[in-house]
C-alpha cells in the first residue's frame, strides 16, 4: 500500500446541489447532464446515479462505449444520448443497451434509418444542426434537404439540438447569431423538442433554454459565467498531494530539470517535493508559476513540473504546518479548476478532464 498518494475528493452532495441550482434557473425546461469523459474525469459511475436520484432523466456521453458503461449504473428509465452519433460497427450496442444517437450528418441518418427499416421498427434519435461551430451537425444546406416525412417512417426524432461556441462570453455577438440560426433552422421540425444551452448557455437567459438544457462543466466546479459575481455554484473537487521530501536549497543552487529555478536569496530556502506531476494531470505549464496551498498559505511551484514530482517553495508556510506526509492543496477551497487553469493558459474543463488515474478517489456527501 502506497501511503504517499494523492487524494482526489469528490463531494457528491455539492454536485447534486449544483444540479438543483441549475434546474431552478431553467423554469419550464428540463435539465439534463453531460457526463462524457467519465464526468470530466471525476467518475460517471458514482456521479450519474446521484443526478438521477435528483430528478435528472437525460444523460449525454461522447461515445457509444461511454454509453454502454453508463447504462450499467443507471436505472432503465434514464435516457442516454451519444453525442458523436452512431457508426456501422456500433449498431447492436445501441439497441442492446438502449442508447440514443445524436445524428450529426446524412450518413449517420442513413445508417440509423436503414437499421430501423431492416428490423421493422422506429428508432429514437436526436438531430444536431450546426449553427456556426463547424464541428458536428448538419450544415444549413443539409438540414434544409432533410425530408421529415420520410425520416418519420423509421425514426422517432426526440429533439433537435445545436451547440454554442462562445456562451461563456456574455457580450459575444455570435451567441445571438447562433440563437437566431437555431430558431430559424429548427422551425421546420415543428413541435419536436429543442435543445441549445450548455452550462454557460443557461446564464445567457431563457431565450436559450428551449425544452432541454445540457449542463456539464457547471456541475463539476467550473465557472460557466465568469462575468457574474456571487454565483451559487460550488466546487465539489479537492485534490491534494503529499509532501514526500523536505530540504533546504542553498543559495545559488537550482531545483528540477534544466535548472529553471535557482535560489537567488542570500540564504537557504525551505522547499518540499510533493508526489504529483504531469502524469497525474498537473500541467507542465505550471512550472515556475503555479501556486498551491498548505492550510491556506501559498506554496509557489518552483522548477519544472516533472512526470511524478513537483517542488514547492515553503517560505510562506508556518513551520508547524511543514512535515512529511502533509497534504498540499492543488484544487480546493483556495484554488478552483478555473484558477489553476489561468496559470496554464487553458480552461477548467481541461484541468479536470486530464486528471490522471493514480489518485485515491474519495467520494463524500
Amino acid at each position: 500500500m502506497n501511503n504517499a498518494k494523492c487524494s482526489l475528493q469528490i463531494n457528491l452532495q455539492t454536485i447534486k446541489e449544483n444540479y438543483i441550482a441549475l434546474r431552478k434557473l431553467c423554469i419550464g425546461s428540463e435539465v439534463g447532464a453531460a457526463v462524457k469523459a467519465n464526468s470530466y474525469g471525476l467518475g460517471a459511475s458514482r456521479i450519474a446515479p446521484v443526478l438521477q436520484e435528483s430528478g435528472c432523466k437525460h444523460f449525454f456521453v461522447a461515445t457509444c462505449e461511454e454509453g454502454v458503461d453508463l447504462r450499467q449504473t443507471l436505472r432503465g428509465d434514464a435516457n442516454i444520448y451519444v453525442l458523436n452519433g452512431v457508426f456501422q460497427n456500433e449498431l447492436e450496442y445501441f439497441i442492446n443497451h438502449n442508447l440514443t444517437p445524436v445524428l450529426n450528418n446524412p450518413e449517420q441518418v442513413e445508417i440509423w434509418q436503414h437499421y430501423a427499416a431492416r428490423h421493422g421498427r422506429r428508432l429514437p434519435c436526436f438531430i444536431h444542426i450546426d449553427t456556426g461551430m463547424h464541428r458536428l451537425g448538419f450544415s444549413s444546406a443539409e438540414a434544409s434537404e432533410l425530408e421529415l416525412d420520410l425520416l418519420r417512417n423509421n425514426l422517432d426524432i426526440l429533439c433537435v439540438m445545436s451547440h454554442l461556441a462562445s456562451a461563456e462570453e456574455v457580450d459575444n455577438p455570435f451567441n445571438k447569431t447562433q440563437l437566431e440560426r437555431f430558431t430559424q433552422r429548427s422551425a421546420k421540425f415543428g413541435d419536436i423538442k429543442r435543445s441549445l444551452a450548455n452550462s454557460s448557455g443557461i446564464f445567457l437567459g431563457r431565450d436559450y433554454h428551449f425544452n432541454l438544457a445540457r449542463p456539464g462543466a457547471a456541475l463539476y466546479g467550473i465557472n460557466p459565467a465568469p462575468y457574474l459575481e456571487n454565483l451559487t455554484l460550488k466546487n465539489p473537487v479537492k485534490l491534494s498531494a503529499p509532501i514526500i521530501q523536505l530540504r533546504d536549497l542553498p543559495p545559488g543552487e537550482s531545483v528540477g530539470y534544466n535548472s529553471t529555478h535557482t535560489n537567488r536569496r542570500g540564504d537557504s530556502c525551505s522547499i518540499a517535493t510533493i508526489a504529483i506531476g504531469y502524469a497525474d494531470g498537473l500541467h507542465r505549464a505550471l512550472s515556475n508559476k503555479g501556486v498551491l496551498y498548505i492550510n491556506g498559505f501559498e506554496a509557489p511551484i518552483i522548477g519544472r513540473v516533472s512526470m511524478d514530482l513537483t517542488a514547492i517553495d515553503l517560505s510562506n508556510i508556518p513551520k508547524n504546518d511543514v512535515f512529511l506526509g502533509q497534504m498540499v492543496e492543488v484544487i480546493g477551497e483556495n484554488s478552483s479548476p478555473d484558477e489553476l487553469a489561468k496559470f496554464c493558459g487553458t480552461n477548467g474543463y481541461e484541468i479536470l478532464a486530464t486528471l490522471g488515474k493514480r489518485f485515491k478517489k474519495i467520494y463524500t456527501g
